[in-house]
């Protein structure tokens, strides 16, 4: 294992696990895959299930230096990778697409804003949006996205405030 001081991190990495989102896969089936694969365990730093579970991955238990992951060629010293299950169907598994559900996103929201409070420098960036990087992954434009999802929060109104404009703008995710 490798680690890297805190300070280096410059990305947080959005990923999709590009198995097809019918089926049902852990954090576990993930390290197996990347195994197989010769990696020494699961590249990602957290996995976020369909449900909303949040389970780890590479090591960012020890304060001041994290695990160097490997989920993005060339930047896994300068990155935080989270991977959310799916990204793919059965029916098309090379085209990659944002079929989040709405725990998923509630959870990776939450996940990347305590991240930041340990990375305050990182940007919220998408695998596809990494130099050298010739996928589709996550399956969707992560800044943009996390852009939208970062704006200060709107007063509250009559119409049911902050959270109705949540509700709405997660809804049109799935549009």
């Amino acid at each position: 294992m490798t680690y890297q001081p805190d300070s280096r991190v410059a990305y947080i990495v959005q990923h999709y696990s590009a198995t097809p989102i019918e089926s049902d896969f852990t954090a576990a089936d993930i390290d197996r895959m990347h195994r197989a694969r010769g990696f020494n365990g699961i590249g990602y730093h957290y996995f976020i299930r369909k449900n909303g579970m949040v389970e780890t991955g590479r090591d960012l238990s020890q304060p001041g230096r994290f695990e160097t992951g490997a989920h993005s060629k060339g930047e896994n010293s300068v990155s935080i990778g989270i991977c959310v299950e799916g990204g793919v169907t059965r029916s098309a598994r090379d085209v990659g697409v944002d079929n989040r559900t709405p725990a998923q996103i509630a959870a990776q929201i939450k996940l990347i804003r305590n991240l930041l409070r340990r990375f305050p420098n990182a940007r919220v960036v998408g695998h596809r949006d990494m130099p050298g990087a010739a996928t589709q992954c996550p399956g969707y434009d992560a800044s943009a996205w996390w852009a939208e999802v970062s704006k200060p929060a709107l007063p509250q109104s009559a119409n049911g405030g902050i959270m109705a404009a949540i509700i709405a703008f997660i809804k049109g995710l799935f549009t």
